[in-house]
């Protein structure tokens, strides 16, 4: 049977279940069940069963069917009318009660008796009301289930009037079906609607979460016993938990599962890859003249190694060129954009990111894009327009930075790069390796299926050379030489925190002659939190560099004119992508403007929460970037990322110089430690299957 009433008051909740008394027709009644979520003064609708406990008669709750009154007042409050918020809409619904949806749509003059509606605001409610029509009811009902207002709204544009009925079938399809909408809110939601917590369904919710949090550090699958492990943690038995892998978004080979899309990206990938293996060789014509003539005109001569390297980029469909900071790997890219221009082959050059598209331009001289602008990448589709059936028109690609490079990406790739092109693959395999999915180029390099130079040779004589030195000696597992007033130092210190902050404003900008407020400084930290980490250094960065920036807040956070500030996703509209610093250059009205690289880019309410504060950034967020001074700490607190290929790729994202500050014995672990968290991919199994 049903009751309804109004929440008087809370007796007793413990997570999920609570003891509450309702009012209902002038009359006090005990309800208890799964109504830990409720509060005081909403009108609810209860599923149940009445019993005599210990104290007395009280209704035993098994579901909770509707909760309008408050999923109405958020209804209210989610409208586009200015001026009716949170509290306003509270007033409105204590006004007319069980009476406001029909007050609001017949009798919206009405509403001026609530203090603060005007008849303008009454005539722009009613017509919010009149204009959500049929899907007004399946929005209250999400809303009453504590889902945000723009999450509600996505399930209705897929659901329409629909919500509420496929929601109380099964409302995991939530997590499942809704970026934005993981497991914990689903669970949420369930246990609001009394959905049983033992279930196939909540179990195959769980495993979705699992292998999602799995890959966002990189890894396409997880050991089954793990996985199954984690989902009976959860209090289902076993049973449920394999009967809900065996939904069809999984994927399942021997011990592995995996989300069906990984698998199936790695897999293309494996298909093209061994495609490309099996005709490998592209036949040319004698270039030997065409090379002299180019090599005459560099100023340095290419050493037998990478004369290997060129000849064999320019006859394999698939090459790799690895190699740390200084060891030449611009050289041979320009030599083999030179020779492949003067034999009549159309190349194009592109890396992940557009700060490192344009270091390949600077570097090289020839222009290079962005993957993504290379593929025509369609935001509103989230597809490449370039692909197999609209293939890229060229005869050759060069790929730098591939070690960030996710499986995604490099699978549209290969997609839209016609079989009879030749592939570079330039990148260095000891740096960290993307932030998405996958781990492409440690993969293709392992297999051992295509022509590999590994450069070792530092040819950099000039600034930087220690830099370069001591990246290839961090890498060997050797303690760096440093050198104080040189370009590699290291320092102790009694307070870490404040000579890094002298180091960042006053003695590097003085020593290099540059501005204290650049984006040629960057400090760096292996951490987020602590004093040392990015949090606190954005702060107290900002408070020393830009006391006196003007101040303006937009979609709630506070800027200042003047603020280093990152993008922290890829925004294709705005062709900005994560990890690009800028400076915030105006701002005002619920909008700024941020200077990249000389572009100046709009953010308004809805995306400035894309970006942070850039005084400090992490060592992952500043792969693909260079600057000229690199700061970082390295302390015993950070003892669980000290690992040495973090230490490299911060080392090697320095020009002229790097300083070090903290414990000399966090400088040893970081450079003894190459034990890194070895990524679990389909990728590299599937091509070490074909050639065992």
């Amino acid at each position: 049977m049903e009751i309804e009433g109004i929440v008087e008051r809370k007796v007793f909740s413990s997570g999920e279940f609570g003891v509450f008394i309702l009012k209902t027709d002038g009359e006090e009644v005990k309800v208890s069940g799964p109504l830990g979520h409720l509060q005081e003064g909403e009108r609810v609708i209860l599923r149940g069963k009445w019993k005599v406990g210990p104290y007395g008669r009280e209704f035993s709750v098994e579901e909770v069917v509707s909760r309008s009154i408050g999923a109405l007042e958020k209804f209210i409050a989610s409208s586009p009318v200015k001026g009716i918020g949170k509290a306003t809409a509270r007033k409105i619904v204590e006004r007319f009660g069980e009476d406001t949806v029909r007050v609001i749509l017949e009798e919206p003059e009405k509403l001026k008796e609530v203090f603060g509606v005007s008849e303008k605001k009454a005539e722009a409610l009613h017509r919010f009301f009149v204009e959500a029509g049929r899907e007004r009811e399946a929005l209250i009902f999400l809303l009453g289930l504590g889902l945000p207002s723009k999450v509600a709204r996505k399930i209705i544009e897929r659901y329409g009037s629909e919500a509420p009925r496929v929601v109380k079938a099964n409302p995991y399809r939530l997590a499942l079906e809704f970026s934005g909408i993981g497991f914990s809110r689903a669970d949420t939601v369930a246990r609001r609607l009394g959905f049983p917590a033992n279930s196939p369904a909540r179990a195959a919710a769980a495993a979705h979460y699992f292998l999602e949090k799995e890959a966002s550090a990189g890894h396409t699958y997880m050991f089954k016993e793990e996985l199954l492990s984690r989902i009976i943690s959860l209090g289902i038995d076993r049973e449920k938990a394999e009967e809900g892998l065996r939904n069809p978004i999984f994927y399942f080979s021997d011990d592995r599962v995996a989300l069906k899309k990984y698998f199936l990206w790695e897999a293309e990938i494996a298909e093209r890859l061994l495609e490309r293996k099996e005709a490998s060789f592209l036949p040319l014509e004698d270039l030997s003249g065409v090379f002299e003539e180019v090599a005459g005109s560099f100023e340095i001569e290419l050493d037998p190694e990478q004369r290997r390297a060129v000849a064999s980029a320019l006859s394999s469909r698939l090459m790799l060129i690895s190699g740390g900071p200084g060891t030449g790997k611009t050289t041979i890219i320009r030599f083999i954009g030179t020779i492949a221009r003067a034999s009549g082959l159309r190349i194009k050059f592109a890396a992940p990111t557009g700060r490192a598209a344009r270091r390949l331009t600077e570097a090289t001289g020839f222009p290079a894009s962005t993957i993504h602008r290379l593929l025509e990448f369609d935001p509103e589709t989230n597809t490449f327009k370039r692909d197999e059936i609209r293939p890229l028109n060229l005869d050759f690609l060069v790929l730098d930075e591939v070690s960030m490079v996710d499986a995604w990406l490099f699978r549209a790739v290969l997609r839209a790069l016609p079989l009879g092109a030749r592939l570079l693959l330039v990148g260095d395999k000891d740096q960290l390796p993307s932030v998405g999915p996958g781990n492409v180029l440690a993969d293709i390099i392992s297999s051992g299926l295509f022509p590999l130079v590994v450069l070792k040779r530092i040819y950099r004589q000039r600034e930087g050379s220690l830099i370069a030195i001591n990246a290839q000696r961090i890498n060997n597992g050797l303690l760096p030489f440093v050198e104080k007033g040189g370009e590699f130092e290291f320092f102790t210190a009694t307070d870490y925190l404040q000579k890094l902050i002298s180091l960042a404003t006053l003695e590097v900008p003085r020593r290099l002659n540059l501005p204290p407020l650049t984006t040629e400084i960057q400090v760096l930290s292996p951490m987020y939190k602590g004093i040392l980490g990015v949090d606190n250094l954005n702060k107290v960065l900002q408070e020393r560099l830009n006391p006196g920036g003007r101040r303006f807040k937009v979609g709630g956070r506070v800027f200042r004119i003047g603020d280093k500030v990152m993008q922290t996703v890829n925004n294709y509209y705005k062709e900005v992508f994560n990890g690009e610093i800028g400076r915030v250059e105006d701002g005002g009205d619920g909008e700024l403007w941020v200077d990249f690289y000389g572009e100046k880019v709009l953010y308004t309410q809805e995306d400035a929460e894309e970006l942070t504060l850039a005084y400090a950034v992490s060592v992952h967020k500043a792969q693909g970037s260079e600057y000229t001074a690199v700061i970082m700490p390295l302390v015993k607190h950070h003892w669980i990322m000290l690992q040495r290929n973090l230490l490299y790729t911060a080392v090697t994202r320095a020009r002229r110089y790097v300083g070090l500050v903290g414990d000399f014995e966090a400088l040893k672990q970081a450079v003894k430690n190459n034990q890194p968290l070895l990524r679990r991919t389909w990728l590299g199994l599937l091509l070490r299957e074909a050639f065992p």
